[in-house]
């Protein structure tokens, strides 16, 4: 990211209809109040004929909820941006409620519930 990017872009491919929520604060009956496709700026079509939606999520403190689909599976992450930093951090939903009810900081959640790491396919065929 430099001067002239305010964002950090977010692909995701267009299977399943995906969408980026930016988590506005905590709804009892649907868990967040969510604000959807606020920063879908458009798609792409690549070179083996698949479509990526594009999203330029804004350079401040903010909490998403981001819905797609991955290898035929419905998937639903949680992640934060922080003011001043380029990458996308991966948040558990607890650490996204305890943000969205003003009760820690992102900078907080991040230090105190670190995203456990994914099994990637090679460590799933070894087990």
């Amino acid at each position: 990211m430099n001067n002239d990017e305010r964002f950090i872009e977010l692909r995701l491919p267009l299977r399943g209809l995906p969408y980026v929520a930016l988590l506005l604060a905590v709804c009892p009956r649907y868990g967040f109040e969510r604000a959807f496709d606020t920063y879908r700026v458009g798609a792409e079509r690549q070179v083996d004929g698949s479509v990526q939606v594009l999203y330029h999520l804004p350079n401040a403190d903010n909490i998403y909820e981001i819905d797609q689909v991955k290898d035929g599976r419905r998937l639903r992450w949680y992640a934060a941006t922080l003011k001043g930093d380029p990458v996308l951090h991966r948040i558990r939903k607890f650490g996204a409620k305890l943000v969205a009810q003003q009760r820690l900081s992102i900078q907080q959640v991040l230090e105190t519930f670190p995203e456990r790491p994914t099994m990637t396919d090679e460590e799933t065929d070894h087990a």
